[in-house]
């Protein structure tokens, strides 16, 4: 089946974005492709006839793949990587800090925060028809460390730990920062996603602000189909933004009669809509995270279940 756009863009010398079906949107990803002397794929989450169309018209296939870098444990992001593993005998590669949720499907579901959940088997039902390959358990071979670039020949990577979205989110400079995968600081009109268990609001605010600090030129999100050239420092200010933005409505809607974290979700709060129950998951994760952070600042208190303004 024909895509309705082009599986691929060369982005610079050696570096291809290959982008994921549904315009790259969950639980697709975009990955990317550095065709140089170590060919290389970073993240391995579109999908693999994508993966596979682009390396034909490139001349390689799976087999050619030396190593893998991924960014972080995520479905959309490790995707068919443990398949390629297997086929290519290559490199995988990941940041310390997601080494269980990568390697394990228990330890995965860990850090999603849905090991006990009452939707448990409803989010492994819906994974079995979506990723079912992601079930299967991934083997690892190195680990990413802060600075310590990935020689892939001409073109060197350079890893940026950016927690928050996950423990372990890296965001990925090409030869130098002006070019930054920007992984999951994604850009997308949805704003910041931490709907995970192990998500943090905080870190990931100072990972967007770190990012902002380094300037870059050009700013690869994993699910736009499209690289971000213009006005990319508006628009990472504008993806901050949002954090502020959902404590506000938060303030509002409890104003409102929204007075617990179940009201909050159900409206929902942060999602503009709520089309599966896994989406309330995650939702109820997210609202959570702001829900204690509004309650350490003194905005708000609760008792029992219902939230309330403190009077000042």
């Amino acid at each position: 089946m024909m895509s309705e756009y082009p599986v691929f863009k060369k982005i610079s010398p050696h570096v291809y974005l290959i982008r994921g079906e549904n315009k790259s949107r969950f639980p697709e990803a975009n990955s990317v492709l550095i065709d140089d002397e170590i060919l290389t794929l970073v993240d391995a989450g579109s999908n693999l006839s994508h993966i596979e169309q682009t390396l034909r018209s490139l001349q390689h296939q799976i087999e050619d793949i030396e190593q893998i870098v991924l960014t972080h444990f995520h479905i959309d992001h490790k995707g068919y990587a443990q398949q390629i593993l297997e086929r290519a005998d290559c490199e995988v590669m990941c940041h310390p800090a997601g080494k269980e949720a990568v390697e394990t499907f228990e330890g995965m579901m860990r850090y999603y925060g849905v090991e006990n959940h009452q939707y448990r088997s409803y989010w492994e039902n819906i994974l079995e028809e979506w990723l079912p390959h992601v079930k299967s358990s991934y083997k690892i071979t190195d680990y990413l460390k802060e600075g310590r670039e990935i020689d892939c020949g001409e073109t060197s990577l350079v890893p940026i730990h950016t927690p928050g979205h996950t423990p372990d989110h890296t965001c990925i400079g090409i030869n130098g920062t002006e070019t930054i995968l920007l992984v999951d600081i994604d850009l997308t009109r949805f704003g910041p996603w931490y709907g995970n268990k192990v998500s943090v609001i905080d870190e990931f605010k100072e990972s967007v602000r770190k990012v902002i600090n380094l300037q870059p030129k050009i700013g690869i999100s994993s699910h736009l189909l499209n690289p971000v050239e213009d006005a990319l420092q508006e628009r990472l200010e504008e993806f901050y933004t949002v954090f502020n933005q959902r404590e506000k409505r938060i303030i509002e809607n409890i104003k409102n009669g929204l007075d617990t974290v179940g009201k909050l979700s159900k409206a929902p709060t942060i999602y503009p809509r709520i089309p599966l129950d896994l989406f309330l998951i995650f939702e109820e994760f997210m609202v959570r995270k702001h829900v204690d952070q509004l309650k350490s600042k003194g905005i708000i208190r609760q008792e029992e279940e219902k939230l309330m303004i403190e009077r000042k």
